[in-house]
């Protein structure tokens, strides 16, 4: 295999439809291929510290299996994106809801039940702390980054809660968008509205802080800085 493959986890299909052309274009010197999740496994509430690593190794070695003709040796690297949902904020800003739903607002979030949205957020911002501070996972370099609070919040400045056809609507905008303006794709992840400067480790450590992971903000630009493949 002449191109190193990059291994891309996203937590559902709409994701990998909304970034898979743009990102296979922009990075056409490796091979990108996506692996779905198929849910958030930093905020799943059977997952801690501890298991977060077997849990990506296992997710790896399912995709290896399924695709016999790829081997260890040509990935690059195993990239993941999340979405924060603002399970960063302090406790503090969480109510409990009136409305018998969970909603997010810019400033604090309204929970259906609050202990249980507390505890999420704190499993998740362990276990996404210690995900942005490992190196390697099964034995191959790693890195994550994140949409705040999710991908629709970033690139299409939407703070609803969006149905499932809503976000593939969505989804399949951005690729017919930018798949053939690749630069503008670019210009777009360093929007100063939402864009973090910094360093891999500053952009983890900012949007950590206080009730950030509430608000617009990304990292993503950060994957194909370390490609080499920057804005002129």
């Amino acid at each position: 295999m002449t191109k190193k493959i990059i291994l891309l986890l996203v937590e559902g299909l709409t994701d990998e439809e909304a970034l898979a052309l743009v990102f296979s274009k922009l990075a056409k010197e490796h091979d990108i291929e996506f692996d779905v999740l198929h849910t958030d496994i930093t905020a799943d509430e059977n997952m801690t510290v501890k298991y977060i690593g077997e849990r990506i190794k296992r997710e790896i070695a399912d995709y290896l299996r399924k695709n016999p003709f790829i081997k260890r040796k040509d990935i690059l690297k195993v990239v993941q994106i999340i979405d924060t949902d603002g399970a960063f904020v302090p406790p503090s800003l969480v109510r409990q809801s009136t409305s018998g739903k969970t909603e997010y607002f810019e400033t604090y979030i309204s929970a259906k039940n609050m202990n249980r949205l507390i505890r999420r957020n704190i499993s998740k911002r362990a276990i996404a702390h210690l995900l942005a501070e490992s190196e390697q996972m099964a034995g191959l370099p790693y890195e994550i980054y994140y949409f705040s609070r999710n991908i629709e919040h970033v690139l299409h400045n939407i703070e609803d809660d969006l149905t499932d056809d809503e976000k593939e609507s969505l989804a399949y905008e951005i690729a017919e968008k930018y798949g053939e303006h690749l630069d503008e794709f670019l210009e777009l992840l360093y929007d100063e509205s939402f864009h973090v400067s910094g360093t891999y480790r500053e952009t983890w450590e900012f949007i950590m802080e206080n009730g950030n992971s509430l608000k617009r903000y990304s990292n993503v630009s950060l994957f194909f800085e370390k490609l080499g493949i920057v804005l002129y």
